[in-house]
């Protein structure tokens, strides 16, 4: 994986590093951080009085959304970035483009297609939520064009971030979903063990959650699968979380119709693979959609709060891809 100075990824923390240092400020402000401050009223000092010292704010280490903060606001002036870019003649290459893998499935699973489910929501999630990393942090994403290889692509060390959907149907079924054969295990581990961050979402019930374990101890069959809490650093890249959303799925907790929030069967949690200097190197969303949270930003049934906080928890995950 291409560590040189010069390279998408190093450009990329150039990047982070910037929108870490610059935005807390604006954002505790409850300002839009890409908008010109408001004018300030300038006034003399009371030269009879001494000076007042200025109590400095606290240190946070993270961050929080403004209070009218909505990600649907992305419609206006990104939805069509993309294709303005390409009418301008633009042709450099964006610093991150997001890659989806696509796996081995279970014989069956939707109907034996060669990688089953890995599709699902592709491409509108990947492309709704790149708009919303481009607009809220100082990252130029690829928009209009997100990607899915093979997992035995050899490209796939050019990247740092890959994403992958753990779906399985019906609910409450076992083998329907992904099936990692020993290529792919053998190059996942790679990719992992040479700095690459993998993030796994969308696998619901406790059948589920046993044949994730069956394809995660192929990969890692020495490493403990560990529940992270809401201290982890994880939480507070970026964004402060101060609990892990349950965000809705298609044909679980909504099917187009009325959406259960916090349902009490599916609690949601984040599992993650530590390497030996404690490093998050695999990620995994429980009980939880945030594909369907960036797939749907703009359906009026589907609710905003968990479209948020789908895009909250999304740029953490990269912040922190890309700073550790």
């Amino acid at each position: 994986m291409s560590m040189c100075s010069g390279s998408p990824q190093a450009v990329i923390r150039v990047s982070i590093m910037l929108a870490l240092t610059l935005l807390p400020a604006a954002v505790l402000a409850q300002v839009d951080p890409l908008q010109p401050p408001p004018p300030r009223e300038i006034r003399a000092p009371d030269v009879s009085l001494p000076p007042v010292p200025v109590p400095q704010s606290r240190p946070r280490d993270g961050m929080a959304f403004p209070q009218d903060f909505d990600i649907r606001s992305l419609r206006d002036g990104l939805a069509m970035q993309g294709q303005d870019r390409a009418q301008s003649g633009q042709v450099n290459r964006p610093e991150f483009t997001w890659v989806r893998g696509r796996y081995e499935n279970y014989p069956g699973g939707r109907g034996g297609r060669r990688g089953g489910w890995w599709d699902t929501d592709f491409p509108d999630a990947e492309q709704n939520f790149m708009r919303g990393v481009q607009r809220y942090t100082f990252i130029d994403t690829d928009t209009t064009s997100p990607r899915w290889m093979d997992l035995t692509d050899p490209e796939l060390f050019e990247h740092t971030f890959l994403y992958m959907t753990m779906k399985r149907v019906p609910i409450g079924g076992m083998r329907t979903g992904p099936d990692f054969n020993p290529q792919e295990v053998e190059v996942l581990r790679e990719f992992i063990h040479r700095g690459g961050f993998v993030m796994l979402d969308d696998f619901w019930g406790e059948a589920h959650f046993q044949d994730f374990l069956i394809e995660i101890t192929k990969i890692f069959p020495d490493r403990q699968l560990v529940k992270l809490d809401m201290n982890h650093e994880i939480f507070r890249m970026f964004y402060d979380i101060d609990e892990v959303p349950q965000v809705p799925g298609r044909a679980v907790t909504w099917d187009y119709g009325n959406v259960t929030l916090n349902d009490p069967r599916y609690p949601p949690s984040v599992h993650a693979i530590l390497d030996d200097m404690g490093r998050v190197m695999l990620v995994a969303n429980f009980n939880s959609d945030m594909g369907d949270g960036w797939e749907h930003t703009f359906l009026e049934m589907y609710p905003t709060e968990m479209t948020n906080q789908a895009y909250r928890l999304g740029i953490n995950y990269l912040i922190y891809a890309y700073t550790h």
